[in-house]
């Protein structure tokens, strides 16, 4: 084995884009690892521990792009470089009349209004001013971006009415115009707001498919409702839409905000003149309640209520029906020593969901996610009992891309599950839309029909349960999606909590009949 690095002097390109590129070269003959990146001190730390980094990605500064391989032979190492010179080819030609700052772009085009910033933490809160200066809303992608940077560029905002939405801000969709990794929806009257990527879109892709839309759906940012920041994002955002036309309720999303911050939430809603859903993750219903708004438990619950108050009437109450022949069926191809669920979810805010879901009905549940009666893994790249792995969580993006982007992660984790002959359930998330894998399907639906033959041909089932999030609009296609992984074996649902509902019921009867 050689380890091999490639610098490009003062050469700048967005970690998402390199990170996909690397991806796609790691899959290469002779190739043992392959990362790429600007040399920030992180960056290099993390080439170092995946053993591809030499003197020269070392020495490399803050604004060069180092690539470092490690591969069987020099001649294997020098031939991935080459394909990925071809591929930065390929993106400066269709990027040749992009601007180099904010400032040109702005000077070029005076009518832009939004700039989206996906640059290293470090960088970040300098372009988002800039962009900010010139009279444009803000999304912000990026994160680990300082706190106080953060305040800064929110008061700024806030003082010229301008929304900075981030840092580390995964979707928004304005005016019908999906942004970042993000769903495409008809437009519609209910608005949303809230700090959940994940969550967000869950509901948006629920109300569309049911046939209504979304008017505007705000993303804050995951610190937006702490007490350092104070909220600055989402108040401003329950005015926008409370003055909206288009707007005839509104959807707050997120965990819990921080004390001083959520008096200041509630005291919103309390005086907002439209209807208001409000699903705090864990939160406290009460509270919702005295302020006049509708507290929901899950995202099919809140899609629902939203849907009923944009029609001017009350929601009913929420209940989700299993399909007990469908769970009988599953449960009766499970071998006596399968017993355990093992979820492997993308997004964060999905994995809770499902945790407060199947929580309450099992004895012991582990995850690297850990709230209430949660039991954190001792490890999170190794499950344990009955257990649920968020593989979107940092320690599983330090060195990848998002398992949403690139779902190599997920399938390796996948292939290892279905080994273990005390797995009985596999369930799992699948997100759509723009700035996501292009096909996810067609990656592991393949993987999917073999593990379930083998098992077969081992005496065991497998039980694997999808709760597909997208849309008929999206890239990828919802159907054809949906059909794809039905074809390899796969339950398709079409909500987060009928997903976990049937999971659970499969375990509960398999347990029953097993006398576990």
């Amino acid at each position: 084995m050689i380890v091999k690095n490639f610098v490009e002097k003062e050469q700048y390109y967005d970690s998402v884009f390199l990170m996909r590129i690397a991806a796609s070269l790691g899959e290469m003959p002779g190739i043992i690892q392959v990362s790429a990146g600007m040399g920030t001190p992180l960056n290099k730390d993390t080439m170092k521990e995946l053993g591809v980094l030499d003197t020269s990605g070392e020495a490399a500064s803050i604004n060069d792009m180092v690539v470092g391989i490690s591969a069987d032979t020099i001649e294997v190492a020098e031939a991935a470089y080459a394909s990925f010179l071809e591929m930065l080819k390929e993106k400066k030609k269709k990027t040749s009349n992009a601007h180099k700052t904010v400032e040109q772009a702005a000077n070029a085009n005076p009518d832009l209004n939004l700039a989206v910033v996906s640059v290293a933490g470090e960088y970040a809160a300098k372009e988002g001013m800039e962009a900010l200066k010139k009279g444009m809303h803000v999304f912000m992608f990026s994160d680990n971006v300082p706190i106080e940077q953060e305040v800064e560029l929110k008061q700024y905002a806030k003082e010229h009415r301008l929304l900075m939405m981030g840092p580390d801000c995964g979707l928004t969709f304005l005016d019908g115009t999906a942004i970042g990794l993000c769903s495409k929806t008809r437009r519609g009257n209910i608005g949303i707001i809230g700090a959940s990527g994940s969550g967000i879109q869950e509901v948006m892709c629920i109300v569309h498919r049911k046939g209504y839309g979304i008017s505007q759906a705000i993303g804050v940012g995951g610190r937006d409702l702490s007490d350092e920041v104070g909220g600055i994002t989402m108040l401003q955002s329950i005015e926008l839409l409370e003055n909206d036309s288009e707007t005839a309720v509104i959807v707050l999303i997120s965990k819990p905000p921080a004390a001083s911050t959520m008096e200041k939430v509630l005291s919103a809603v309390k005086t907002c003149r439209k209807p208001v859903v409000v699903q705090f993750i864990h939160g406290d219903a009460d509270q919702i309640r005295e302020v006049g708004a509708y507290p929901t438990s899950t995202f099919l619950e809140t899609a629902e209520a939203a849907i009923a108050f944009s029609q001017g009437k009350q929601p009913a109450t929420h209940h989700v029906e299993v399909d007990e022949v469908l769970a009988k069926e599953e449960c009766k191809k499970l071998a006596k020593g399968q017993k355990y669920l093992r979820g492997l979810y993308c997004g964060g805010s999905l994995a809770e969901e499902t945790l407060t879901l199947i929580g309450s009905q099992l004895d012991e549940l582990h995850s690297n996610v850990t709230f209430g009666n949660i039991i954190p893994m001792d490890n999170p790249f190794v499950s344990q009992g009955n257990c649920l792995t968020d593989i979107g969580a940092e320690e599983f993006t330090k060195a990848h891309p998002h398992a949403a982007i690139d779902p190599t992660i997920r399938v390796q984790r996948l292939i290892r599950e279905a080994a273990d002959p005390e797995c009985a359930i596999l369930l799992m998330d699948v997100l759509l839309g723009y700035a996501l894998n292009e096909d996810p399907a067609g990656v592991m639906a393949p993987v999917i029909a073999r593990l379930k033959a083998e098992n077969g041909k081992e005496g065991r089932g497998l039980c694997v349960i999808i709760a597909l999030c997208g849309t008929d609009l999206d890239p990828q296609g919802y159907e054809a999606q949906k059909q794809a992984f039905e074809a390899s074996g796969a339950i398709v649902m079409d909500s987060n909590e009928k997903a976990a509902t049937l999971a659970t019921k499969i375990l509960t009867l398999k347990m029953e009949r097993d006398g576990e």
